[in-house]
């Protein structure tokens, strides 16, 4: 058997890049296995189930995003740049080889992943939604966007919408995407 250096990361890095790819659904241990060239073993080592290593994604993915959140980089932009760093994670999934979004790939599947992931998902969700709606209401309050409604409804109607725009780009192309992003600032900034 082969012995990946840093093998549990490079499993969760393989994992969610097959996670935006392919779904929950459409990959399994081999997969991974043969990517690596190890034996599935190898992988239940450090997953013993398919359900731990998906859970384990999303939880380094929600660790990442509250790490991002909370950075005096993110933290201290004016809204439109915490807008635009916002979409910048976005287009980095449409940049590198047409991955949809890790949360909006696992809601696709929502019904058929099992309760423990659907917990996890639910979770990160909440998580972008709060942020952005905190995000959408101080931009409004100082001017710099323009919407009717609450900043809630207005926060999942965007991350539904990039969602959404993303998995439109695989078929249709990334310049789609990109007026996608253009027409929600359109539709925001004063």
């Amino acid at each position: 058997m082969v012995k990946i250096e840093n093998s549990k990361k490079t499993i969760l890095n393989l994992a969610e890049a097959l996670l935006q790819d392919m779904g929950f659904n459409g990959f399994s241990y081999a997969h991974i296995a043969s990517e690596l060239g190890v034996k599935n073993a190898a992988i239940h080592y450090h997953f013993p189930t398919k359900e731990d290593l998906g859970r384990a994604v999303i939880q380094r993915y929600r660790d990442r995003f509250k790490l991002w959140v909370n950075n005096s980089r993110v933290k201290d932009l004016a809204p439109q740049e915490k807008l635009d760093w916002f979409f910048s994670i976005y287009t980095a999934m449409r940049a590198d080889q047409g991955k949809v979004c890790l949360v909006g790939s696992m809601e696709v599947e929502f019904n058929s992943i099992p309760e423990g992931l659907q917990a996890e998902v639910q979770a990160m969700h909440k998580e972008l939604l709060a942020w952005l709606e905190s995000m959408l209401a101080e931009g409004r309050d100082a001017g710099a966007f323009r919407f009717n409604g609450e900043p809630a409804n207005k926060a999942a109607l965007i991350l539904s919408t990039l969602q959404g725009g993303l998995q439109m780009a695989r078929a249709l192309g990334t310049k789609k995407f990109r007026d996608v992003i253009e027409q929600l600032k359109l539709d925001l900034l004063v």
